[in-house]
């Protein structure tokens, strides 16, 4: 959502050095300021420092659903309990929840859908590690704005360069909890060169609530992430250049790739009428 503007000054500063939209590829001013993982996803105050991103209107405030669910499951599948001990996660999360209710019901988890998990990756434990759901139609809408909006940044900010409609992505999510992931969490430790962990300097316990492994070869223009919430949900991804084949064979032969530039923004004429 766009950010108040407390600091009209600091704002336009950095519009002014960011002048262009980093979700619809460039081709619109960016007037608002975007948060990338959405605020959503953290306790008031906890969101984690550097991770504003210059956007135009539509492409900011067109995802004020999907932040909010994506927000309120990425809290609410981290594995680490002593959040939910914390009054500031147990505000955050009562208060997505009542808001969904309020506004987006379909969005939440059905209750008598839920089943009880006894293992943590290849580990059986005696007792329920989690509660496994079905994916309704609105969350997976939400993951999916969610990867697009996280590849476009993280690109932007390790690269210094927009994703552009000339570049392809793809995005995908994992729990790690579940049974067949280990491989693809150890393959991406062993591929990704650099780690960036989210913080606050003002909060002393912060704990993992943002982080990411990234790659870039500059050469071929081409970026990988892999970024996990918490102890729970991990988003990942690849941003290319067109001029680099899609594999022919394999899983990501068969993905759905896509072409940058798809916010909102980049769907609404940039020409205003008469002109």
């Amino acid at each position: 959502m766009s950010e108040p503007i407390r600091n009209a000054s600091r704002v336009q500063r950095f519009l002014g050095n960011n002048p262009y939209c980093y979700f619809c590829g460039g081709t619109r001013a960016a007037t608002t300021v975007d948060h990338v993982p959405p605020r959503a996803c953290f306790p008031d105050g906890f969101m984690p420092e550097e991770f504003e991103f210059p956007a135009c209107k539509e492409c900011n405030e067109g995802a004020t659903k999907q932040d909010q669910i994506f927000g309120f499951y990425t809290m609410r599948l981290d594995f680490d309990e002593s959040k939910m001990t914390r009054p500031e996660d147990r505000a955050k999360l009562e208060k997505l929840r009542q808001g969904i209710l309020n506004n987006y019901p379909d969005a939440l988890p059905d209750a008598l859908s839920a089943r009880p998990v006894y293992h943590d990756g290849l580990v059986q434990t005696l007792t329920p590690q989690a509660d496994s759901i079905q994916i309704s139609p609105a969350l997976k809408e939400a993951v999916v704005i969610a990867g697009q909006k996280l590849a476009h940044a993280l690109y932007m900010r390790e690269t210094g360069k927009i994703v552009t409609a000339e570049r392809r992505f793809i995005t995908s999510a994992y729990q790690p909890q579940l049974k067949g992931t280990e491989a693809l969490t150890q393959l991406f430790a062993s591929l990704l060169p650099e780690t960036q962990v989210g913080t606050r300097r003002n909060i002393k316990n912060y704990g993992d609530r943002f982080r990411y492994m990234w790659g870039y070869k500059e050469n071929e223009d081409f970026f990988h992430f892999a970024a996990q919430f918490g102890q729970g949900l991990i988003l990942w991804g690849f941003v290319m250049s067109k001029s680099i084949a899609i594999p022919s064979s394999g899983p990501l032969s068969q993905a759905p790739w896509q072409s940058g530039a798809c916010g909102k923004g980049s769907q609404v004429s940039s020409i205003e009428p008469g002109r």
